[in-house]
């Protein structure tokens, strides 16, 4: 089809078209002859797609480049099928204890723990913070983490101590990359076979088995490294450094 074809199929002016295109988020038409370019289904998806997570989910362009561009890998149904499955996980996921969202410097008073540390914490990706009505909020989540901060600095792990705050990132690079394969795993494994609904039970219940079974795997490991330190006498080279 061509261009007016494109348009009409999908309701998105030829000008934010070209747009998605020169931003890599819809691919080059097929260019059988120069100035003549024609497009396919792949684009009608893609563009329908496009739509859907600006309107209903209100993504912005980065994020949406990111889940589009996976087409190769994961196919689009399977993203369609999973569109929100997010709301559902943090209701399912809640704890017995209630943490409400709190404005950042509310929370970092509460917590004692300086804005300066919250800041660098968010740097490097231990803490998110999230903008809404012109003020800086902390999620459910991230409150919690922000008291345990307090917590572990009261039980003596300062700065002071050898503690400082790029002892964290190994904690949230580590995270980062584990999310990231168990969220590929899993919609490889379920995107286009399993109804939303029950794939968020699904996610909840692998999230709790794994919650449990990563402290005591790293229980495990921190018992077994203190032995062998103690049976050495040798320290490796992260100990030395703190991380």
């Amino acid at each position: 089809m061509k261009m007016k074809e494109l348009e009409r199929e999908t309701g998105i002016g030829r000008e934010t078209i070209r747009f998605y295109i020169r931003e890599g988020l819809l691919p080059e038409p097929v260019r059988p002859k120069r100035n003549v370019a024609t497009y396919g289904p792949s684009h009608v998806a893609r563009l329908n797609l496009i739509k859907r997570l600006q309107q209903e989910r209100f993504l912005p362009l980065s994020i949406i480049k990111t889940i589009v561009n996976s087409e190769a890998e994961h196919p689009v149904s399977g993203f369609e099928a999973f569109i929100g499955l997010e709301t559902r996980l943090g209701p399912m996921l809640s704890e017995t204890r209630a943490f409400a969202p709190r404005l950042l410097e509310e929370a970092a008073a509460e917590a004692g723990v300086s804005m300066e540390d919250v800041r660098a914490l968010a740097e490097i990706g231990f803490l998110t913070i999230d903008t809404k009505d012109n003020a800086e909020w902390l999620n459910q989540r991230n409150v919690r983490l922000l008291e345990l901060i307090g917590e572990w600095r009261k039980a003596g792990y300062t700065t002071e101590a050898g503690f400082p705050i790029e002892v964290y990132r190994i904690y949230a690079e580590v995270t980062e990359v584990l999310a990231h394969r168990a969220v590929s795993q899993f919609y490889t494994a379920f995107g286009d076979k399993v109804p939303t609904e029950e794939a968020a039970q699904m996610a909840v219940q692998g999230i709790r088995l794994i919650n449990e079974m990563m402290p005591l795997l790293r229980i495990e490991k921190i018992i077994r490294e203190v032995g062998r330190v103690s049976a050495t006498g040798v320290l490796t080279p992260d100990e030395e450094d703190g991380v």
